[in-house]
């Protein structure tokens, strides 16, 4: 039977301590629809080569986000190369960019996976080899034909119900890794955790967001799907928090009062704490009432911008910044923290906006020491309006260095990826170094609000990172 060896390649700089669901769906799905089982995951930074090749691999499949693309696309051609064998590649940057099918991969995968890799494999177990008439009949790839020119299927349709796909078979991690106590819930407490997908897609079309382009419309997991895997990670694995890593977890209200009452019934309730991701204009007292009752410690909140113009511009006409403010004081009235992602870059963004989203970091950090902000610089990915947008106006190239391609202008040195109109880059970096500074400016209060022996050790491991804790909340207290 032939080995099936699913990559995922970590890259420095990318948060590598949450489990690769995607792969672990698809192994699922393999092994309940096709009845293969000749499956091994190989998800790690250190020596990714030679971990595939002591699997014996006939064929290796890579998941690749944009961020980390160069490096994956580098190890898929060692792959190709050296050891001789089929490669598969799928994620978001080949679904956006199928054209970009690098040279040495086989197949691409455009969309959800589950299906296509089962047809895929089915194919391989019946021939024992890719014939391109054959790949022709399969709905949502791009491949290469005799003649080295590309052909794209159509697109496929997405799986419904999403009940249909299993539960990710997280047998195939080093689960124990992923279970060491962390930080999962971006809080200072480090608690044994993980991560959990139950739903897919997002109904709202934000500029810089790709999620529409992979996933379209919302499809939720029923109540008790989400119970029950729930139930699972408690029993199995002994977890203590869990992050939901949806879009948007509180799509249906509804079903979240379903869950709890699901919960209940499992006396899981009390048990279990979560991070959840919303939208501000969702927050109301009932909905944060409800989070509350399900265990709900911190919800992550897209907020973006403290400027008006700026906010509109990358979420759409009717998000102000007033309920971006309002959201989280109801959050926090209620006893959860927020987790408040903001953006700095955007197009025609000027120094003034920029302020004003400094001013309103500041005010989100005196309202309780739950709440934490992240920076990250609006940046544009492939299948997103903000990505045509930077084509449009020549930001882009066609001979792109993805090596280059990063959400913080920090970890790059090249302007490659800037589409700001109105600061001048390196002035633009100074500015963003700043504003990350004055975002990690409380981190000293929420440590001491929950203190850990796990930060003793990491401060006595790394004294500079204590220091510069310190320097930061007396700079900008």
């Amino acid at each position: 039977m032939a080995q099936l060896v699913l990559v995922n390649h970590w890259v420095p700089g990318i948060g590598n301590n949450k489990p690769t669901l995607g792969l672990c769906y698809l192994s699922s799905y393999l092994k309940k629809y096709l009845k293969y089982y000749d499956i091994s995951i190989v998800n790690t930074g250190d020596n990714t080569f030679d971990k595939i090749k002591n699997e014996n691999p006939d064929i290796v499949g890579f998941t690749a986000y944009t961020a980390g693309y160069f490096e994956v696309t580098e190890l898929l051609k060692r792959v190709k190369q050296e050891l001789n064998v089929h490669t598969l590649i799928g994620g978001p940057h080949i679904t956006c960019l199928p054209d970009q099918l690098p040279e040495d991969a086989d197949i691409g995968f455009i969309g959800e996976g589950e299906e296509t890799l089962k047809e895929i494999m089915q194919l391989f177990l019946e021939k024992g080899t890719f014939d391109t008439s054959e790949l022709s009949k399969i709905n949502g790839i791009v491949f290469r034909n005799g003649s080295g020119d590309l052909i794209q299927t159509p697109r496929r349709e997405l799986i419904k119900p999403l009940d249909t796909i299993p539960i990710p078979d997280r047998d195939l991690l080093d689960m124990e890794y992923f279970l060491k106590p962390s930080q999962i819930l971006m809080s200072n407490e480090f608690i044994r955790g993980t991560t959990m997908l139950t739903s897919r897609g997002c109904p709202y079309h934000c500029i810089y967001c790709h999620v529409a382009a992979k996933w379209g419309k919302p499809r939720l997991h029923s109540a008790e799907r989400v119970v029950e895997e729930i139930d699972l990670l408690h029993q199995k694995y002994k977890v203590e928090g869990i992050t939901m890593s949806d879009d948007l977890f509180v799509s249906s209200p509804s079903r979240i009062e379903k869950i709890i009452a699901g919960m209940r019934d499992r006396k899981l309730l009390g048990k279990i704490r979560f991070l959840v991701d919303l939208r501000a204009n969702m927050v109301t007292d009932k909905l944060m009432q409800n989070l509350k009752k399900l265990g709900v410690e911190k919800i992550a909140l897209g907020l973006e911008s403290g400027s008006e113009p700026i906010l509109k511009y990358l979420k759409g006409q009717e998000m102000t910044v007033q309920q971006n403010r309002e959201a989280v004081r109801i959050a926090n009235k209620h006893g959860i923290g927020c987790y408040c992602c903001f953006m700095i870059g955007a197009p025609p963004e000027t120094k003034e906006d920029i302020n004003k989203t400094r001013r309103l970091i500041r005010e989100i950090l005196d309202m309780s020491p739950m709440n934490f902000c992240q920076i990250t610089v609006t940046t544009p990915l492939p299948g997103t309006q903000l990505w045509d947008y930077a084509l449009e106006k020549g930001h882009i190239s066609d001979d792109i260095d993805w090596s280059q391609f990063s959400l913080s202008p920090l970890m790059s040195n090249r302007e490659d990826f800037y589409v700001n109109e109105h600061i001048e880059f390196n002035e633009f970096l100074k500015i963003a170094q700043d504003t990350m500074n004055l975002a990690n400016s409380r981190r000293l209060k929420s440590i001491l609000s929950k203190f850990s022996i796990y930060y003793v050790k990491r401060l006595l491991s790394d004294p500079k990172l204590g220091l510069k804790i310190l320097k930061d909340y007396l700079k900008y207290r």
